[in-house]
């Protein structure tokens, strides 16, 4: 298997505006103190939560994003290096988690969605993307790496909560750098009870 050339993709992404759902989930949060970007990469999304006044914790594990971090405004940003297993949650009122968390084996993404769900305050708004079985990186190669739920066990990992949005995506499109690939992705917004 192709090891993914993270550099590159922050290259490609690092002057991208913050995603529109991200923009959408931030929004509804009533108590706009405490955000978690996970897999902030070139930190599109943590710039925009900065600007909305979240105090902002910024988890990747590598070390290409923390260079970029480091030249964003340090008043409200905590930067982490860290893989998403070794990070240790505390209490948000938003999460962030766009198209990272299907980069876990099953095991640890179960296990870190478990903390996720901890770790948003009651009330607080979850905002991200898990892959679904026909997307085009499910492949053997990728078998125990990767993580691809059908659309029931997508939305049973969501149970409990307030569902806002649940889009499937199921297209051919194309990655970061424009190179073509099958997309089978639940796109989520969802609110934690109070």
């Amino acid at each position: 298997m192709q090891q993914f050339d993270w550099a590159k993709f922050y290259t490609h992404t690092r002057e991208r505006p913050p995603w529109p759902r991200m923009i959408r989930a931030a929004s509804l949060v009533e108590h706009r103190k405490r955000a978690l970007d996970l897999g902030c990469g070139a930190g599109r999304d943590t710039r925009y939560l900065l600007e909305q006044g979240f105090q902002v914790t910024a988890v990747d594990a590598d070390a290409n994003a923390m260079a970029i971090l480091a030249t964003f405004p340090q008043e409200r940003l905590h930067a982490v290096q860290s893989s998403f297993p070794d990070f240790a949650f505390e209490r948000y009122d938003l999460i962030n988690a766009h198209f990272c968390l299907p980069f876990l084996s099953r095991e640890q993404f179960y296990s870190v969605f478990g903390k996720v769900r901890e770790a948003l305050n009651p009330e607080g708004i979850f905002v991200g993307q898990f892959f679904g079985i026909h997307d085009q990186w499910n492949t053997s190669e990728r078998a125990g790496k990767m993580t691809f739920l059908t659309r029931e066990e997508a939305l049973q990992a969501l149970e409990g909560w307030e569902v806002i949005e649940f889009e499937e995506e199921d297209v051919d499109s194309v990655v970061a750098d424009g190179s073509p690939k099958h997309w089978h992705v639940f796109h989520i917004i969802a609110r934690k009870p109070g």
